[in-house]
């Protein structure tokens, strides 16, 4: 019954959620377990229904129920169940109403997994359906063939069924009643019969296609053995002949002997002498060789795709503190995406046997002995679960990789061994034909919509047809390599629609760094809602190398500021700190804003790291080393994962990587520590790693056109304008905070302050001076510059340098001077 439901993963509550959504999601919980619990119950109370409770059923009344008294039924829910029964089974539709039970749990259990959907309505009909046309060709059998089945027809089945005979006649009655029924099933069935049809009739033409194979095998390897058995025989007769021409002839037997002699048949004889003969020159008798019996056929068994639930509309909870700018923006709908071509590729069984039998027959020679063998069809390669007869070591089975990608003729395999969890051995097998796994039909999902990730990025589709996301903000950064070719560039795009698609332009900003000057140039339109940019910066995309230095510094700027934010709203994590600042309940709240995450995207690492090394090395580890508390996360990229570029204090602060496809072993064991990316076969075919697993997907591929409009349509509402950095260049790093002859002119004040509280504190000299946070910043910067305090030192505040207020006075002196 193809009830609608979605995929088999569980999907939890945040627990910063809002009381309103898990309220809602809880009543759907407990709403599912009662509809479980009472068409369990119903189910029950249906099946046990006892004929002889009927008399107790229409002698009690509506108030026995709560007070039976001596009234015991049979029934194993007692008199209530026996009043269920009683009404279900004869006085209405009979036995039939046990699917509409089993209907009712379903209903309970998508309710209590919130997968339910307004499918369920058109599904209950049809099942309502499916029994009231059985109970009638039930009631329309007791009367044609006068058999006792009231039970099955119930009272209003037998009625239907008589009326439908009085209207119609007995042949037309029934032709009624199987239309019906035929109709009922085809609707609740598989959608597309004939694409059933297809699928039963490739089953079937392999299945004789593969027998066929085995049998030619087994009457060849049978004539082999004739043969081979007829050459020994041979050889072993031409050795008996030449001692026996030698020797005298024998005398005759005497007629007792003779006769004893005449018992033995002649082959018997002759075989006895043959064996004695053997016997006495001292050669070991040829073992006999069996008979050719049929050779013992491994099924492969295919395990069925992951069908993930597709949604309309993906806009995600916002937790966003002004309420007009959250309902000013308007997310890109799912239609401006493409959608997958109409003719889904099916599973061809054909190359599934095919190399099912390859890889029986190789690893047959070298003695490898298989017991069970799965398959797992995905969109770009089938992984067959190999599952070895005891004994069997399995680095046998690793060693043959390369002799089984010579005998498949593939590309590149891959080989698990053994399969995380599973007694089991893996090899991944491209396949002949894959399918295109489009960006929609990941981010149109629900998995994607309803997904509790701060930062999800829609990495792809596993073998299994399940929808993979990351959140970037646990990861907390991710490293990104793959040659020309195979597919990194379209990686970076869909990471940024899907970032696009799940978070609005206040809670998520992004850095763009695009040394090839064409890769990312398309989002510069989105400046206004979507980029950060330090203040004296020109351009969205960075593409100059020295400036992308600047923003580096300038992002490394942003996060300690952000620390001094965090230490005077004293929270630890930009979740806590925004829930604060939304909440009010900071005592600085005042003077604290609502801070976006900011996602540093450098599309070519390899071409900074040969222009400016270890400069821009520096700023990189730092903020992967600092940067995740305050919300600043790094995704890099690089075409050369050679040692150079992906350094080991880089890697280091990495162990979220995904791997493309990629030149030799040398680079796959330098961005995943080790083998197998050398084998993917390109256009998105990935490993994603974190910590010490790595997982085989296909990355969706999103095209040009589609990031056009999606950015087309954010371009056109009004935005509140790129997100300001502070300033890089001369004003990047700290004590350069611009020339001392343009102080602020609340310079001289905060300097008093701040000797005076001896706490070098931005915050501080916001409460004061009632001033925003990026003026206060730059006042700090600029009294380091003059020597008043001391340099960044991380969440701490930064040490004063004058003691007292009269030191203070004569260095404002000469500083005037």
């Amino acid at each position: 019954m193809a009830l609608p439901s979605g995929k088999k993963h569980n999907r939890r509550q945040v627990p910063g959620a809002k009381a309103s959504g898990a309220s809602a999601g809880r009543m759907h919980e407990v709403l599912g377990l009662v509809s479980m619990t009472l068409a369990f119950l119903v189910c029950l109370a249906l099946v046990t229904y006892q004929a002889a409770d009927d008399i107790i059923v229409r002698s009690s009344t509506p108030r026995d129920l709560f007070v039976p008294g001596e009234n015991q039924a049979s029934n194993m829910l007692g008199l209530a169940g026996a009043w269920i029964a009683y009404w279900f089974v004869p006085r209405f539709l009979g036995y039939p109403v046990v699917l509409l039970s089993g209907f009712f749990c379903m209903t309970g259990y998508l309710l209590f997994r919130r997968r339910a959907s307004v499918k369920l309505v058109s599904t209950g009909l049809l099942v309502f359906s499916v029994v009231f046309a059985s109970a009638a060709f039930f009631g329309w059998t007791a009367r044609v063939f006068d058999v006792e089945l009231a039970l099955w027809s119930g009272r209003l089945g037998l009625g239907v069924a008589g009326w439908l005979q009085h209207v119609f006649g007995e042949v037309g009655s029934a032709a009624m009643l199987a239309l019906c029924l035929a109709v009922a099933f085809l609707l609740l069935a598989e959608p597309d019969l004939q694409a059933l049809f297809d699928k039963v009739g490739a089953w079937n033409a392999s299945r004789k296609t593969a027998a066929a194979t085995r049998r030619a095998a087994r009457k060849k390897r049978a004539e082999e053995k004739r043969a081979s058995r007829a050459e020994k025989q041979a050889a072993r007769k031409k050795k008996n002949e030449r001692p026996a021409q030698a020797a005298p002839e024998p005398t005759s037997p005497a007629p007792s002997e003779a006769a004893s002699a005449r018992t033995v048949s002649p082959p018997a004889a002759e075989g006895a002498s043959r064996t004695l003969n053997d016997a006495f020159r001292g050669d070991a008798p040829p073992a006999a060789d069996p008979e050719d019996a049929p050779e013992k056929d491994i099924e492969i068994h295919v395990q069925e795709r992951i069908e993930e639930e597709h949604a309309s509309k993906v806009q995600r909870r916002m937790d966003i503190p002004d309420e007009k700018i959250a309902r000013a923006y308007r997310f890109p709908p799912v239609k401006l995406l493409d959608e997958r071509d109409a003719a889904e590729i099916p599973i061809d069984y054909d190359e599934l046997e095919e190399n099912k039998r390859i890889l029986l027959d190789k690893l047959d020679t070298y003695g490898i002995e298989i017991r069970e063998i799965n398959a797992i069809v995905g969109p770009t390669v089938t992984l067959y679960e190999l599952t070895p007869a005891p004994g069997v070591k399995i680095n046998r089975i690793t060693a043959l990789e390369n002799d089984l990608a010579m005998a498949m003729a593939a590309r590149g395999i891959r080989i698990i061994a053994p399969i995380p969890g599973k007694s089991a051995v893996g090899v991944e097998i491209p396949n002949r034909r894959r399918e295109l796994v489009r960006i929609r039909d990941v981010i149109g999902t629900a998995r994607f919509r309803d997904s509790d990730m701060a930062l999800p990025v829609p990495v792809g589709k596993t073998i299994e047809g399940e929808v993979f996301m990351i959140d970037l903000a646990k990861l907390p950064h991710l490293l990104i390599a793959g040659a020309t070719g195979s597919g990194k560039s379209v990686g970076l795009n869909t990471l940024i629609t899907g970032l696009i698609y799940a978070c609005h332009p206040a809670n998520l900003k992004f850095v763009m760094i695009d040394p090839k000057k064409i890769e990312l140039q398309q989002y510069k339109y989105i400046a206004d809602h979507y980029v950060a940019m330090p203040e004296n910066s020109e351009e969205p995309i960075i593409t100059d190398v020295s400036q992308a230095l600047g923003v580096l510094k300038s992002c490394e700027r942003e996060m300690e500021l952000r620390y001094d934010l965090f230490a005077a709203a004293q929270v630890r994590s930009i979740k806590d700190y925004n829930d604060k600042v939304r909440s009010g309940r900071a005592e600085t709240a005042d003077s604290l804003r609502h801070l976006p995450y900011i996602v540093v995207i450098i599309d070519e690492l390899a071409d900074l790291m040969m222009l400016a090394g270890k400069d821009i090395e520096a700023p990189i580890a730092r903020l992967a080393q600092m940067a995740r508390a305050v919300g600043v996360h790094l995704v890099l990229a690089t075409q050369r994962p050679s040692v150079d570029v992906i350094t080991g204090l880089i890697k280091a602060n990495f162990p979220a990587r995904i791997a493309y496809q990629v030149a030799s072993k040398v680079d796959s064991r330098t961005i995943l520590d080790q083998n197998g990316a050398e084998g993917l076969v390109g256009n998105g075919d990935l490993l994603y790693m974190l910590g010490s697993r790595a997982v085989r997907l296909q990355g969706p591929y999103i095209a040009s056109e589609e990031v056009d409009r999606i950015v087309d349509f954010v371009a056109k509402q009004q935005g509140t304008g790129p997100y300001a950095l502070p300033p890089f260049g001369d004003e990047a790093g700290p004590g350069a905070a611009g020339g001392m002859e343009d102080t602020d002119p609340f310079f001289e004040e905060a300097a008093r302050i701040l000797v005076r509280a001896q706490q070098g504190s931005v915050s501080l000299l916001q409460r004061k001076l009632s001033i925003g946070y990026t003026r206060a910043a730059r006042i700090v910067d600029q009294l380091e510059k003059a020597g008043v305090v001391g340099r960044f030192a991380g969440s701490k505040a930064r040490e004063v340098l004058v003691e007292s207020e009269e030191e203070l006075e004569t260095l404002l002196a000469d500083i005037g001077d």
